[in-house]
């Protein structure tokens, strides 16, 4: 009888191991939360690296554009007022290509934190606080981002529909530099998503997202 009690005794201490050899269902149901947690994490990490990579790249291409802007420029003071030729161009390609870089840019200018905002009191929070009050007022700005994503989409579609051009004596087609309005707002509107989840995670750990 002490021999069966003992063998019994030891098979209860005996930890009962899951598929994984090195754990025991004890331990399984205490690490998978985390697990679970961390795979999360890795997920949203991704999704914002990947926005991120994308607003850094449009902010990298549309600097070239300020480089046509200035090479147009150039010609146009040239052939004016040394040639006494000027073009019936320069004035409005240079706008177009301005207003393009102006609202593509958008995300560039979010993601580099170079919009305008009020410091008197929120450089002083701590970076918790300051991504609660960003979650406070995400619903607003989404709003209106997503308004004038709407209205750009359909006064862009409206344009390509007609072939829309300038009346001017160049008269440049017009429909794809309106339809560069919803391109730059879609933009707009996944890095702003981006900043959202960073705030989020941010928030609720107190840990800024990797």
């Amino acid at each position: 009888m002490k021999k069966g009690w003992k063998s019994m005794e030891s098979l209860s201490q005996t930890p009962i191991y899951t598929q994984s050899k090195n754990t025991t269902i004890g331990e399984s149901d205490k690490d998978w939360p985390h697990g679970e947690v961390r795979t999360v994490r890795k997920l949203l990490s991704s999704t914002v690296n990947t926005i991120d990579a994308i607003s850094n790249w449009s902010g990298k291409v549309l600097a070239l554009f300020l480089l046509v802007m200035i090479a147009i420029t150039m010609y146009e003071v040239i052939a004016r007022y040394v040639f006494s030729r000027p073009t019936t161009w320069a004035l409005e390609a240079t706008t177009m290509i301005f207003g393009t870089y102006m609202i593509c840019s958008l995300a560039y200018s979010l993601l580099s934190k170079a919009h305008v905002s009020m410091d008197i009191f929120y450089s002083k929070w701590s970076d918790r606080t300051r991504a609660i009050v960003d979650l406070c007022t995400f619903p607003l700005v989404t709003i209106f981002i997503g308004l004038i994503l709407w209205q750009s989409t359909v006064y862009g579609i409206e344009s390509v529909q007609i072939r829309e051009h300038a009346a001017t004596v160049w008269s440049p087609p017009l429909y794809p530099w309106k339809m560069t309005i919803p391109f730059g707002m879609l933009l707009l509107l996944l890095q702003h998503i981006s900043d959202f989840i960073r705030n989020l995670v941010l928030a609720i750990t107190g840990e800024e997202l990797q």
